[in-house]
């Protein structure tokens, strides 16, 4: 086996021994078969397929696909594609010069160098995790061909785009801050080709300032022009796959913009043009709608293009529902219906609303959050059903609206709903939302791939009169300093002929450099809850961190006291 690490195919990996194919990825650097390996075990973690072979194993499967058909490398938390020229370079073995790095700036985008060994070493590691017998599973003989699965949909499907989306938190965060209430977080948009994938991008806001639109020059991150909120402005960074996207867009494609308020937008496509760079009309707040620009296209001789690629879409009124089920800007009513009664969504699919329900005492919930669960019947027609590109969503009373969590069908015992429906077939498919503990009711609204839309309306029972803790008595036992830490000792007795439930946020204190500071406010963290029953005490310790402040203020319940602090005290 030489020791130099050179390119290989999918189908060259695939044929080598075990020994051959470990071999190799002895050749891979430490940091990088690190780094692989935890891009790896993040795709197997948020497939759900920890401990069990045959997930991994179409983990791996659909990761090797996902290679080889749209040359998808692990860069840190993300995955990018690795340009075309990159790709033909690696595999001929030859060096590649890319002289044009010198006028693009370098910050967070790999060189092309380290894109080719990336894709190189990626792919060794999942042909080495396809191949590799599981510790618990040694008798097996290893098999270096997949097996096909006869299962036309696969239970596990790792990221359908380019983007790792458990980071896009980051990603977001990593723009400029404004003050707009509402701004969008996600852009998707979904060609009429029924076969092409829809493509996602993760939005960040921008301010322009000077002329200049500075912006992420990942190609998975578009981002926003702050204040465009009427027609929001959004630029896309130019690569060779989003200029393929931009030639594709025409008539019938559908752009979703995704807000950080929860609230998902769709715009259709109106028309696309080349304008030049300094034309500010598109950025005129006229009428709603949606900008698309391809922006950081560079001309053979290394300067910015004259023109560049937009693509504008058009807001349908249709989509806005008001309190009363009427559509905004339509002489027509939404189609509603209460829970039990059923509902045709177009042609092909009827849909009734069987239970409604709520779950809150999950631990990992927020605090003041609560899971809202529905159970759904959905008959298919005699085409079968495709939910991909379903919407559902609920929809509060006061026009809220609030998207499907991972977090809330966990808390509420449920599992994700199933993307197919085979023709003529009846199933009941469960979605959950988090939404506050208040929350007294509104419509479940589902909207299909083609616009139909159909609404559930439903009503939450009152939640039960609750105890405060106002009304226990609190008694200060004493409070002492040690060491960096304020201790705090609490006698609390309940008069009340009925229950009372502490959490850490009932009790707090705030330090600072006056008396009776008012804040900033530090609940008893670490303190569990607990139900103080009636006529019964609790003695507490808390312990809050302290920075030799003079003065502190504790609040428990309606209680208050102003303390003064010395070192030792």
């Amino acid at each position: 086996m030489t020791e130099e690490l050179r390119f290989h195919t999918v189908e060259a990996l695939q044929a080598l021994p075990l020994e051959a194919l470990q071999a190799l990825w002895e050749l891979v650097p430490t940091d990088r078969q690190r780094a692989y390996r935890a891009a790896y075990d993040r795709e197997v973690r948020s497939a759900g397929a920890i401990g069990s072979d045959a997930l991994e194993r179409q983990v791996a499967e659909a990761l090797l696909s996902r290679y080889s058909e749209a040359a998808l490398v692990p860069i840190g938390t993300r995955w990018a594609r690795t340009p075309s020229r990159v790709q033909t370079a690696a595999a001929a073995g030859a060096a590649l010069d890319a002289p044009e790095s010198d006028d693009q700036p370098t910050v967070g985008t790999p060189s092309p160098r380290v894109l080719a060994a990336f894709g190189l070493a990626a792919l060794l590691l999942l042909g080495f995790v396809l191949t590799r017998p599981r510790q618990d599973r040694a008798s097996e003989v290893a098999q270096a061909v997949p097996a096909v699965s006869p299962t036309p949909t696969p239970r596990v499907s790792p990221t359908p785009t380019p983007l790792a989306l458990e980071a896009q938190d980051d990603v977001i965060a990593g723009g400029d801050r404004g003050r707009a209430a509402a701004y969008p977080v996600s852009l998707q948009i979904v060609l009429p080709d029924k076969d092409t994938a829809p493509r996602v991008w993760v939005v960040q806001r921008r301010a322009v300032r000077a002329a200049e639109w500075h912006y992420d020059p990942n190609p998975d991150v578009a981002s926003f022009v702050s204040g465009m909120s009427v027609r929001p402005v959004i630029g896309i960074p130019y690569s060779e796959g989003n200029a393929a996207w931009f030639a594709a867009v025409g008539e019938g494609t559908t752009f979703y913009l995704t807000m950080n308020t929860g609230a998902i937008l769709r715009y259709e496509f109106a028309a696309k043009t080349d304008v030049r760079r300094s034309d500010t009309a598109i950025f005129r707040q006229v009428r709603p709608g949606l900008v698309l620009l391809l922006i950081g296209e560079t001309s053979p001789d290394g300067l910015p293009t004259a023109a560049r690629t937009l693509v504008t879409a058009v807001y349908p009124p249709e989509q806005e529902l008001s309190r009363s089920g009427q559509l905004v800007g339509a002489g027509l009513s939404l189609p509603e219906v209460g829970l039990g009664e059923a509902l045709a969504l177009g042609d092909e699919a009827v849909l009734t609303l069987r239970a409604v329900w709520t779950a809150a005492a999950h631990p990992s919930l927020p605090l003041g959050q609560q899971a809202l669960a529905f159970e759904l019947e959905v008959r298919a027609g005699v085409n079968g059903l495709d939910t991909t590109l379903w919407q559902v969503a609920v929809h509060d009373w006061g026009g809220q609206v609030y998207t499907p969590s991972a977090l809330a069908l966990d808390a509420a015992g449920l599992s994700a709903p199933p993307v197919t429906l085979p023709p003529l077939t009846q199933m009941t498919v469960s979605t959950a939302y988090l939404v506050p503990t208040a929350f007294s009711g509104g419509r479940l609204v589902v909207t299909d791939d083609g616009g139909q839309t159909a609404a559930f309306r439903f009503a939450l029972p009152p939640p039960e009169a609750e105890t405060r803790p106002d009304g226990v008595h609190a008694q200060l036992v004493s409070v002492a300093t040690l060491d960096g830490q304020i201790i705090v000792q609490l006698r609390l007795y309940n008069p009340q002929s009925t229950p009372v439930t502490f959490t850490a946020d009932d009790i707090w204190l705030s330090l600072g450099y006056a008396p009776d500071p008012p804040g900033p406010r530090s609940p008893a963290e670490g303190m569990p809850p607990f139900e103080l029953r009636p006529e019964q005490a609790a003695d507490l310790r808390l312990v809050w961190p302290w920075s030799n402040e003079p003065y502190a203020a504790l609040q428990v319940g309606g209680r208050r006291w102003a303390v003064q602090l010395t070192r030792g005290a």
